[in-house]
């Protein structure tokens, strides 16, 4: 495996970068934003890699941090989810509203990705909720939700109309304000944050 490659950025197109190290042009598949990132920059650049490698084809593919290629990684352990669909989805939005809307199943966020449909979306959430919960991606990770949450959360959105963000932030402020409740309770606490 090669873990990362430092080099000049000698070729930028519409889905890889070209990076030469010790005089040999590596082809480097990354995300939209890397891209932009690493375009107009001049010296040696890092890229942490993944390689991927099938029977009729080598990959490279190239991330700006570790935590965003530890992402790329997670989403292949996703039934369906490749390399192509798998930098897609980094291209089309950030590490951390990937990982937000995930944890906070949202279906909607997903869906709205090139590509990703709503089975592939539930399936994401279904594979991933716990795991990606536990990267750290610019900052403190976000909290695993517990199935009272879920609960809780459904009957905010699906039962009484409101706002998924909102219906969330009600929910963590009122857990954090009166610490761990049973979930009748935390959805009446929710409830009179939101009627505010």
């Amino acid at each position: 495996m090669i873990h990362h490659l430092e080099g000049m950025i000698v070729e930028s197109q519409d889905e890889y970068l070209v990076m030469e190290v010790g005089g040999i042009g590596y082809r480097i598949y990354t995300s939209r934003v890397t891209r932009e990132e690493h375009y107009n920059r001049t010296g040696l650049i890092k890229l942490y890699t993944h390689l991927h490698v099938r029977e009729d084809e080598i990959t490279l593919y190239g991330f700006s941090t570790p935590e965003e290629r530890e992402l790329f990684e997670l989403l292949l352990t996703v039934t369906g989810v490749g390399p192509k669909v798998a930098l897609g989805i980094l291209s089309a939005t950030t590490p951390q509203r990937l990982q937000e809307a995930i944890v906070s199943e949202s279906t909607t966020s997903l869906t709205g990705i090139k590509g990703i449909g709503k089975k592939t979306a539930e399936r994401l959430i279904l594979e991933l909720r716990d795991k990606i919960a536990r990267i750290p991606l610019g900052g403190k990770p976000l909290p695993a939700y517990t199935r009272r949450d879920e609960v809780a959360l459904r009957a905010l959105t699906r039962s009484l109309g409101f706002g998924e963000r909102e219906a969330r932030q009600a929910l963590e402020e009122a857990r954090a304000t009166h610490g761990e409740m049973q979930t009748e309770e935390l959805i009446k606490r929710a409830l009179e944050l939101l009627s505010r």
